[in-house]
Protein backbone atom coordinates (compact mmCIF):
# COMPACT_ATOMS: atom_id res chain seq x y z
CA UNK A 1 0.00 0.00 0.00
CA UNK A 2 2.76 2.57 0.79
CA UNK A 3 4.51 1.11 -2.08
CA UNK A 4 1.34 2.47 -3.87
CA UNK A 5 1.28 5.68 -2.55
CA UNK A 6 4.83 6.79 -3.55
CA UNK A 7 4.49 5.52 -6.89
CA UNK A 8 1.58 7.91 -6.98
CA UNK A 9 2.91 10.98 -5.80
CA UNK A 10 5.63 10.53 -8.32
CA UNK A 11 3.43 10.29 -11.01
CA UNK A 12 2.57 13.94 -12.44
CA UNK A 13 -0.27 14.13 -14.16
CA UNK A 14 -1.35 17.74 -16.23
CA UNK A 15 -4.49 18.71 -16.58
CA UNK A 16 -5.53 21.32 -19.68
CA UNK A 17 -8.57 22.69 -18.95
CA UNK A 18 -10.06 24.69 -15.84
CA UNK A 19 -13.89 24.40 -17.04
CA UNK A 20 -15.97 21.89 -14.49
CA UNK A 21 -14.70 18.79 -16.39
CA UNK A 22 -10.82 19.95 -15.43
CA UNK A 23 -11.43 20.97 -12.04
CA UNK A 24 -13.44 18.08 -11.15
CA UNK A 25 -10.65 15.40 -12.35
CA UNK A 26 -8.22 17.34 -10.95
CA UNK A 27 -9.68 17.26 -7.89
CA UNK A 28 -10.36 13.67 -8.01
CA UNK A 29 -6.91 12.76 -9.10
CA UNK A 30 -5.58 14.77 -6.33
CA UNK A 31 -7.03 13.35 -3.83
CA UNK A 32 -6.19 9.67 -4.76
CA UNK A 33 -2.71 10.91 -4.44
CA UNK A 34 -1.45 12.09 -7.49
CA UNK A 35 0.97 14.42 -8.34
CA UNK A 36 -1.75 16.89 -10.61
CA UNK A 37 -1.29 20.28 -12.23
CA UNK A 38 -4.21 21.98 -13.46
CA UNK A 39 -3.42 24.11 -16.72
CA UNK A 40 -5.64 27.10 -17.90
CA UNK A 41 -4.59 30.65 -18.65
CA UNK A 42 -7.45 31.68 -16.97
CA UNK A 43 -7.45 29.41 -13.64
CA UNK A 44 -6.73 31.63 -11.08
CA UNK A 45 -9.34 34.48 -12.43
CA UNK A 46 -11.83 35.85 -10.05
CA UNK A 47 -15.19 33.81 -10.79
CA UNK A 48 -17.65 36.23 -12.26
CA UNK A 49 -21.08 34.95 -13.23
CA UNK A 50 -22.62 37.64 -14.72
CA UNK A 51 -19.17 37.92 -17.14
CA UNK A 52 -18.27 34.42 -17.62
CA UNK A 53 -15.91 33.44 -19.96
CA UNK A 54 -16.60 29.56 -20.36
CA UNK A 55 -19.50 27.19 -20.65
CA UNK A 56 -19.24 25.98 -17.18
CA UNK A 57 -19.78 29.74 -15.56
CA UNK A 58 -23.09 30.56 -17.92
CA UNK A 59 -24.12 26.62 -16.49
CA UNK A 60 -27.41 27.14 -14.29
CA UNK A 61 -25.96 23.73 -12.59
CA UNK A 62 -29.17 21.72 -13.10
CA UNK A 63 -28.78 17.84 -12.45
CA UNK A 64 -31.35 15.89 -13.97
CA UNK A 65 -29.54 12.92 -12.96
CA UNK A 66 -32.44 10.62 -12.11
CA UNK A 67 -35.32 11.93 -14.12
CA UNK A 68 -33.88 9.86 -16.98
CA UNK A 69 -35.77 7.76 -19.71
CA UNK A 70 -33.58 5.12 -19.54
CA UNK A 71 -32.42 2.27 -16.89
CA UNK A 72 -29.13 0.88 -18.65
CA UNK A 73 -26.13 2.15 -20.99
CA UNK A 74 -23.57 4.25 -20.82
CA UNK A 75 -25.86 7.72 -20.37
CA UNK A 76 -27.57 6.04 -16.94
CA UNK A 77 -24.30 4.54 -15.61
CA UNK A 78 -22.75 7.65 -15.57
CA UNK A 79 -25.66 9.82 -14.29
CA UNK A 80 -26.24 7.33 -11.62
CA UNK A 81 -22.33 7.27 -10.47
CA UNK A 82 -22.40 11.15 -11.03
CA UNK A 83 -25.39 11.39 -8.45
CA UNK A 84 -23.86 9.51 -5.79
CA UNK A 85 -20.43 10.90 -6.20
CA UNK A 86 -21.85 14.29 -5.62
CA UNK A 87 -23.04 13.39 -2.65
CA UNK A 88 -19.85 12.44 -1.33
CA UNK A 89 -17.94 15.28 -2.75
CA UNK A 90 -20.35 18.24 -1.35
CA UNK A 91 -19.13 16.68 2.05
CA UNK A 92 -15.55 16.80 1.34
CA UNK A 93 -15.70 20.52 -0.38
CA UNK A 94 -17.31 21.98 1.97
CA UNK A 95 -15.94 23.64 4.87
CA UNK A 96 -16.98 25.93 8.02
CA UNK A 97 -19.03 28.62 6.94
CA UNK A 98 -19.31 27.49 3.52
CA UNK A 99 -23.14 26.04 3.79
CA UNK A 100 -23.33 24.79 0.37
CA UNK A 101 -26.14 22.67 -0.35
CA UNK A 102 -27.28 20.20 -3.13
CA UNK A 103 -30.96 22.53 -3.72
CA UNK A 104 -33.76 20.05 -4.45
CA UNK A 105 -36.14 18.97 -5.75
CA UNK A 106 -37.21 19.20 -9.80
CA UNK A 107 -40.05 19.45 -11.51
CA UNK A 108 -40.51 18.93 -14.77
CA UNK A 109 -44.52 20.12 -16.79
CA UNK A 110 -45.36 18.47 -19.36
CA UNK A 111 -46.18 20.35 -23.02
CA UNK A 112 -48.07 18.08 -24.60
CA UNK A 113 -49.86 14.69 -24.56
CA UNK A 114 -47.21 12.94 -25.49
CA UNK A 115 -44.92 14.03 -23.12
CA UNK A 116 -47.47 13.23 -20.08
CA UNK A 117 -47.41 10.11 -21.72
CA UNK A 118 -43.85 9.70 -21.38
CA UNK A 119 -43.75 10.85 -17.82
CA UNK A 120 -46.70 8.10 -16.89
CA UNK A 121 -44.53 4.97 -18.42
CA UNK A 122 -41.08 6.98 -16.23
CA UNK A 123 -42.93 7.03 -12.81
CA UNK A 124 -43.47 3.62 -12.92
CA UNK A 125 -40.01 2.36 -13.86
CA UNK A 126 -38.22 5.09 -11.62
CA UNK A 127 -40.52 4.96 -8.26
CA UNK A 128 -36.98 3.64 -6.13
CA UNK A 129 -34.97 6.99 -7.73
CA UNK A 130 -37.81 9.00 -6.04
CA UNK A 131 -39.68 9.76 -8.96
CA UNK A 132 -43.65 10.52 -9.25
CA UNK A 133 -46.16 12.08 -11.09
CA UNK A 134 -47.56 15.78 -9.85
CA UNK A 135 -50.59 15.44 -8.42
CA UNK A 136 -53.92 17.74 -8.54
CA UNK A 137 -52.96 20.54 -5.76
CA UNK A 138 -49.43 20.99 -7.24
CA UNK A 139 -51.13 21.15 -10.83
CA UNK A 140 -53.29 23.84 -9.75
CA UNK A 141 -50.26 26.08 -8.73
CA UNK A 142 -48.43 25.05 -11.67
CA UNK A 143 -51.33 26.58 -13.93
CA UNK A 144 -52.27 29.61 -11.66
CA UNK A 145 -48.43 30.31 -12.30
CA UNK A 146 -48.22 29.71 -15.75
CA UNK A 147 -51.64 31.00 -16.94
CA UNK A 148 -52.40 27.72 -18.82
CA UNK A 149 -54.36 24.28 -18.17
CA UNK A 150 -51.53 21.63 -18.04
CA UNK A 151 -51.41 17.50 -19.09
CA UNK A 152 -49.52 17.07 -16.33
CA UNK A 153 -45.59 16.76 -14.17
CA UNK A 154 -43.62 14.99 -12.98
CA UNK A 155 -41.29 15.54 -9.74
CA UNK A 156 -38.05 14.11 -9.09
CA UNK A 157 -37.08 14.43 -5.22
CA UNK A 158 -33.52 13.93 -5.76
CA UNK A 159 -32.47 15.48 -9.17
CA UNK A 160 -32.05 19.74 -8.48
CA UNK A 161 -29.43 22.18 -8.41
CA UNK A 162 -25.96 22.86 -7.74
CA UNK A 163 -24.58 26.56 -7.76
CA UNK A 164 -21.99 26.19 -10.22
CA UNK A 165 -20.05 29.63 -9.00
CA UNK A 166 -20.52 28.62 -5.51
CA UNK A 167 -19.54 25.18 -6.29
CA UNK A 168 -16.46 26.27 -8.54
CA UNK A 169 -15.58 28.70 -5.65
CA UNK A 170 -15.39 25.38 -3.29
CA UNK A 171 -13.58 23.33 -5.93
CA UNK A 172 -11.03 25.54 -6.40
CA UNK A 173 -10.27 26.03 -2.85
CA UNK A 174 -10.18 22.41 -2.11
CA UNK A 175 -7.30 22.19 -4.92
CA UNK A 176 -5.25 24.24 -3.12
CA UNK A 177 -5.82 22.05 0.40
CA UNK A 178 -4.65 19.38 -1.50
CA UNK A 179 -1.78 20.99 -3.23
CA UNK A 180 -2.80 21.44 -6.83
CA UNK A 181 -0.16 23.34 -8.96
CA UNK A 182 -1.85 26.35 -10.78
CA UNK A 183 -0.60 27.06 -14.11
CA UNK A 184 -1.68 30.26 -14.95
CA UNK A 185 -0.78 29.77 -19.27
CA UNK A 186 -1.43 28.89 -22.49
CA UNK A 187 -1.10 25.25 -23.94
CA UNK A 188 0.79 25.72 -27.57
CA UNK A 189 1.49 22.07 -27.93
CA UNK A 190 1.85 18.31 -26.85
CA UNK A 191 3.97 15.80 -27.56
CA UNK A 192 5.22 12.60 -27.28
CA UNK A 193 8.72 12.90 -25.23
CA UNK A 194 12.13 12.14 -26.42
CA UNK A 195 14.33 13.63 -24.61
CA UNK A 196 12.97 11.53 -20.97
CA UNK A 197 13.29 7.71 -20.38
CA UNK A 198 10.78 8.54 -17.54
CA UNK A 199 8.06 11.08 -18.40
CA UNK A 200 6.02 10.39 -21.94
CA UNK A 201 4.92 13.63 -22.56
CA UNK A 202 6.15 17.26 -22.84
CA UNK A 203 3.46 20.41 -22.81
CA UNK A 204 4.84 23.49 -24.59
CA UNK A 205 3.82 26.39 -22.90
CA UNK A 206 4.01 29.94 -23.57
CA UNK A 207 6.90 32.26 -22.89
CA UNK A 208 8.82 28.72 -24.13
CA UNK A 209 8.51 26.94 -21.08
CA UNK A 210 7.83 23.33 -21.06
CA UNK A 211 7.49 20.26 -18.62
CA UNK A 212 7.38 16.82 -18.87
CA UNK A 213 4.78 14.57 -17.72
CA UNK A 214 3.51 11.43 -17.14
CA UNK A 215 -0.38 11.84 -18.18
CA UNK A 216 -1.91 14.75 -19.71
CA UNK A 217 -5.79 14.51 -19.41
CA UNK A 218 -7.44 17.40 -22.05
CA UNK A 219 -10.34 18.86 -20.55
CA UNK A 220 -10.44 21.87 -22.75
CA UNK A 221 -13.63 21.96 -25.01
CA UNK A 222 -13.28 23.18 -28.48
CA UNK A 223 -9.30 23.68 -27.84
CA UNK A 224 -9.71 20.03 -27.89
CA UNK A 225 -9.18 19.96 -31.42
CA UNK A 226 -6.27 22.40 -31.73
CA UNK A 227 -4.13 20.00 -29.47
CA UNK A 228 -4.60 17.19 -30.70
CA UNK A 229 -4.55 17.41 -34.37
CA UNK A 230 -0.75 17.06 -34.54
CA UNK A 231 -0.88 13.73 -33.22
CA UNK A 232 -3.32 12.52 -35.76
CA UNK A 233 -6.59 12.30 -33.76
CA UNK A 234 -9.22 13.93 -35.36
CA UNK A 235 -11.77 14.96 -32.61
CA UNK A 236 -14.81 16.65 -34.13
CA UNK A 237 -16.55 19.52 -31.90
CA UNK A 238 -19.14 22.31 -32.58
CA UNK A 239 -20.10 25.51 -30.61
CA UNK A 240 -23.08 25.36 -28.37
CA UNK A 241 -24.06 27.92 -26.55
CA UNK A 242 -25.77 28.36 -22.99
CA UNK A 243 -27.78 31.43 -22.41
CA UNK A 244 -28.76 33.06 -18.91
CA UNK A 245 -31.06 35.45 -18.55
CA UNK A 246 -32.30 36.99 -14.63
CA UNK A 247 -34.73 38.80 -14.83
CA UNK A 248 -36.45 41.69 -12.42
CA UNK A 249 -40.04 41.05 -12.16
CA UNK A 250 -42.43 43.34 -11.60
CA UNK A 251 -43.94 42.07 -8.22
CA UNK A 252 -42.74 40.05 -5.57
CA UNK A 253 -45.20 36.67 -6.17
CA UNK A 254 -45.56 35.51 -1.95
CA UNK A 255 -47.54 32.58 -3.70
CA UNK A 256 -44.02 31.09 -4.79
CA UNK A 257 -43.06 29.25 -1.87
CA UNK A 258 -43.26 26.28 -3.25
CA UNK A 259 -41.24 26.63 -6.25
CA UNK A 260 -38.54 24.11 -6.41
CA UNK A 261 -34.57 24.05 -6.78
CA UNK A 262 -35.14 23.75 -10.35
CA UNK A 263 -38.52 24.06 -12.88
CA UNK A 264 -38.01 22.64 -16.22
CA UNK A 265 -41.04 23.76 -18.87
CA UNK A 266 -40.10 23.31 -22.54
CA UNK A 267 -37.47 22.72 -22.09
CA UNK A 268 -36.17 25.72 -20.34
CA UNK A 269 -34.81 25.80 -16.36
CA UNK A 270 -36.64 28.14 -14.46
CA UNK A 271 -34.77 29.47 -11.15
CA UNK A 272 -37.02 31.57 -8.43
CA UNK A 273 -33.77 33.50 -7.21
CA UNK A 274 -34.56 35.81 -4.26
CA UNK A 275 -37.36 38.27 -3.63
CA UNK A 276 -38.39 38.91 -7.45
CA UNK A 277 -35.75 37.62 -9.26
CA UNK A 278 -35.93 34.68 -11.52
CA UNK A 279 -33.37 32.78 -13.95
CA UNK A 280 -33.89 31.54 -16.95
CA UNK A 281 -31.61 29.32 -19.37
CA UNK A 282 -31.13 26.66 -22.12
CA UNK A 283 -28.55 25.16 -23.63
CA UNK A 284 -29.83 24.68 -27.65
CA UNK A 285 -28.08 27.22 -29.69
CA UNK A 286 -25.19 26.38 -32.15
CA UNK A 287 -22.30 28.92 -33.31
CA UNK A 288 -20.84 31.22 -30.85
CA UNK A 289 -22.79 34.47 -30.59
CA UNK A 290 -26.10 34.49 -28.61
CA UNK A 291 -28.74 35.36 -30.79
CA UNK A 292 -31.20 37.64 -30.29
CA UNK A 293 -34.07 36.06 -32.01
CA UNK A 294 -33.43 32.71 -29.90
CA UNK A 295 -33.79 34.69 -26.63
CA UNK A 296 -36.77 36.55 -27.86
CA UNK A 297 -38.57 33.07 -28.56
CA UNK A 298 -37.62 31.38 -25.31
CA UNK A 299 -39.11 34.04 -23.26
CA UNK A 300 -42.21 33.95 -25.91
CA UNK A 301 -42.06 30.25 -24.18
CA UNK A 302 -43.99 29.32 -27.99
CA UNK A 303 -46.06 32.55 -27.15
CA UNK A 304 -47.71 31.34 -24.31
CA UNK A 305 -45.79 33.44 -21.82
CA UNK A 306 -47.08 34.43 -18.53
CA UNK A 307 -47.84 37.58 -17.94
CA UNK A 308 -45.68 37.80 -15.45
CA UNK A 309 -42.27 37.26 -17.97
CA UNK A 310 -43.71 39.68 -20.35
CA UNK A 311 -43.97 42.65 -17.65
CA UNK A 312 -39.88 41.62 -16.23
CA UNK A 313 -37.20 43.68 -17.03
CA UNK A 314 -34.12 41.65 -18.14
CA UNK A 315 -31.30 42.64 -15.62
CA UNK A 316 -28.52 40.70 -16.61
CA UNK A 317 -28.05 38.40 -19.37
CA UNK A 318 -24.91 35.87 -20.02
CA UNK A 319 -23.65 32.96 -22.53
CA UNK A 320 -20.92 30.40 -22.77
CA UNK A 321 -19.77 28.24 -25.35
CA UNK A 322 -19.80 24.68 -24.65
CA UNK A 323 -18.10 21.87 -27.18
CA UNK A 324 -20.89 19.32 -28.76
CA UNK A 325 -19.40 15.78 -29.63
CA UNK A 326 -20.44 15.47 -33.69
CA UNK A 327 -21.62 11.88 -34.80
CA UNK A 328 -20.51 10.73 -31.06
CA UNK A 329 -22.65 10.80 -27.79
CA UNK A 330 -21.45 13.49 -25.54
CA UNK A 331 -19.24 13.32 -23.20
CA UNK A 332 -16.32 12.03 -25.12
CA UNK A 333 -14.23 10.26 -22.89
CA UNK A 334 -11.13 8.69 -24.58
CA UNK A 335 -7.64 6.73 -24.01
CA UNK A 336 -6.35 7.84 -26.91
CA UNK A 337 -2.83 6.26 -26.32
CA UNK A 338 -0.61 5.95 -23.64
CA UNK A 339 -0.68 8.59 -20.90
CA UNK A 340 -3.09 10.69 -23.45
CA UNK A 341 -6.87 10.56 -22.63
CA UNK A 342 -9.68 13.18 -22.98
CA UNK A 343 -12.96 14.14 -20.82
CA UNK A 344 -14.61 16.78 -22.91
CA UNK A 345 -17.75 17.49 -24.99
CA UNK A 346 -19.75 18.28 -22.36
CA UNK A 347 -22.43 20.56 -23.99
CA UNK A 348 -25.48 19.93 -21.80
CA UNK A 349 -24.50 17.70 -18.52
CA UNK A 350 -20.90 19.27 -17.79
CA UNK A 351 -22.44 19.89 -13.93
CA UNK A 352 -23.80 16.95 -13.91
CA UNK A 353 -21.17 14.23 -15.16
CA UNK A 354 -18.59 16.01 -13.43
CA UNK A 355 -17.56 13.28 -11.25
CA UNK A 356 -18.23 10.02 -12.92
CA UNK A 357 -16.07 11.06 -16.00
CA UNK A 358 -13.27 12.51 -13.42
CA UNK A 359 -13.56 8.75 -12.38
CA UNK A 360 -13.23 7.04 -15.17
CA UNK A 361 -10.19 9.37 -15.93
CA UNK A 362 -8.80 7.79 -12.56
CA UNK A 363 -9.14 4.22 -13.39
CA UNK A 364 -7.97 4.33 -16.87
CA UNK A 365 -4.55 5.50 -15.38
CA UNK A 366 -4.91 2.92 -12.58
CA UNK A 367 -5.76 0.21 -15.34
CA UNK A 368 -2.84 1.51 -17.29
CA UNK A 369 -0.44 1.87 -14.30
CA UNK A 370 -1.05 -1.63 -13.30
CA UNK A 371 -0.40 -3.27 -16.65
Amino acid sequence: MNRQKAEKKQTEISVIGSGIAGITTAFHLGKKGYKVNLIDPTVNSKINNLTPKNGTQSSLGVLMGNIYKRSTGRAFSLRNKSMKLWKEWINQINYPGSNFLFEKPFIKLASSEKEYESMIELSKNKKEYGIELLDKDSLDFWNSIFETKLTGGLISHEDGRLNPIQLIKLLMHSLDQIKINKIEKNVIRIKKNSGSQNKSWRINLENNQSIDQDYIIICSALNTQKLLKPLGHEILLEPILGQVIELELENKNENWEKWPAILNYQSINFIHQHHNHMLIGATVERGTNPSLLYKQEMLKMNNTAPKWIAKAKIIHEWSGIRAKPINEPAPLLKHLEPGLLINTGHYRNGVLLAPACAEWIELKIEENNIN
